[in-house]
């Protein structure tokens, strides 16, 4: 037996014993299925005995002999699994602490400036007077799908998606995604790993479906987003190398927050060049969604609406640091995100799920953070190394550092 395996093994246990206290905190499994077997046949263990399992996890991740990387990756993992375990115990902490604990980022809330800055110039791009707001939610009408038109034009995205990523990386054999159309959920979007280089995508169809989102939306969540991520690790890290650890997903531990940064810099990747990406918007994906859109507008709309994206993150710090009332909650997502009151409802509503009140930093914070890397190590490097290896956002952080 590899010496390290008790560890990968102490670790799935762990996070599956975690699973029966916190629903959602296991995102994928696809690791031993005895091992699985046995902890759903225990019943459910007391909190105090996981965060002894979890002490003790640590100490043996200290004292083994791996790799630096490797034990970096571990211990913030496990780090992340002892805040969750305080905060089930009933532990007081504040958001800050509790999301550097989760992710192995430090959240700051960012300056309402940026938010008025983005406005601005939203100002100057969007056509009509008066309200801002209004404005916006009249010039998206135009890219709403109807219901019979989603998949077809998701379709074309992915297969786009999926060529330029692979010819970038080497994706697994078999490897494969598919898509289906879900309702009453908080997220727009997500990926269900499956294990065995298989993805399911659920597209949340509460709000609009928009056709000028349709590729940035499976670049995310597919290629060379969440899918590519997963089904590379898989590959290399656990059915290459048997690393357990990497036959698991946790929601809430420093490997979303990577994932997260993976995913909202993925279309960045297959699409440096800005004019390519509004040549084939406007060549490709909108006549199969019937559309008749400036792409060369779109994208600059984008840039100025990025300048918004912290929102979601302010938003969190007001609901549960500040414990300021839903009502002043759904206001400032209309005054600083440009929501409409049903899209402000779905905002609060993400935040307010108990598996997602920290996630939410992981999209700004991560986009932010692997940005820099790119400015400073390369881009295609950077994600070649972030989207096979064990990376951690310290060692993200540390790879955009100055010189």
């Amino acid at each position: 037996m590899n010496p390290i395996e008790p560890i990968g093994r102490d670790y799935l246990r762990l996070a599956l014993r975690i699973e029966r206290h916190f629903e959602g905190f296991v995102d994928a499994y696809y690791g031993p299925a005895e091992l699985k077997a046995q902890v759903e046949a225990e019943g459910t263990r007391p909190i105090t005995d996981l965060r002894r399992d979890a002490a003790a996890l640590c100490d043996a991740i200290a004292q083994a002999e791996m790799d630096a990387a490797r034990r970096d990756y571990l211990t913030r993992q496990v780090t992340a699994m002892q805040t969750v375990l305080r905060r089930l115990a009933g532990e007081e902490m504040s958001l800050a602490e509790e999301v550097r604990g989760c992710f192995d980022v430090v959240p700051r809330r960012t300056d309402e400036s940026e938010f008025e800055a983005g406005q601005r110039e939203l100002d100057t791009l969007l056509p009509g007077a008066g309200d801002l707001m209004t404005r916006l939610a009249d010039w998206r009408k135009q890219f709403d799908l109807p219901a019979e038109r989603i998949l077809p034009v998701m379709q074309i995205a992915i297969g786009e998606a999926r060529r330029r990523t692979a010819a970038l990386f080497d994706l697994p054999e078999g490897e494969s995604v598919d898509v289906q159309l879900v309702a009453n959920q908080p997220w727009g979007g997500y990926n269900w790993y499956l294990g065995n280089f298989r993805s399911r995508i659920d597209v949340n169809t509460d709000l609009p479906v928009r056709a000028n989102n349709a590729l940035g939306l499976m670049a995310h969540e597919t290629y060379p987003g969440h899918h590519t991520e997963h089904a590379l690790k898989e590959k290399r890290l656990f059915r290459d190398d048997g690393r357990l650890e990497h036959s698991v997903h946790l929601l809430v531990a420093p490997e979303s927050f990577v994932a997260e940064a993976i995913a909202t810099t993925a279309l960045d990747v297959i699409f440096p060049d800005r004019n390519e990406l509004a040549a084939w918007l406007s060549d490709v994906l909108y006549p199969a969604a019937r559309l008749h859109g400036d792409a060369q507008q779109q994208l600059r709309i984008g840039d100025a609406l990025e300048k918004l994206a912290g929102v979601g993150g302010n938003a969190a710090f007001l609901l549960h640091e500040d414990r300021r009332p839903e009502a002043e909650v759904l206001d400032y997502y209309k005054r600083f995100g440009l929501r409409t009151e049903r899209e402000a409802r779905q905002g609060l509503r993400f935040i307010s799920a108990p598996q997602f009140r920290v996630y939410i930093f992981t999209y700004f914070y991560g986009r932010t953070m692997l940005k820099r890397a790119f400015e400073t190590s390369g881009m295609l490097a950077v994600f070649r190394w972030v989207v096979s290896e064990p990376a951690t956002p310290s060692a993200i952080a540390a790879r955009g550092a100055p010189a």
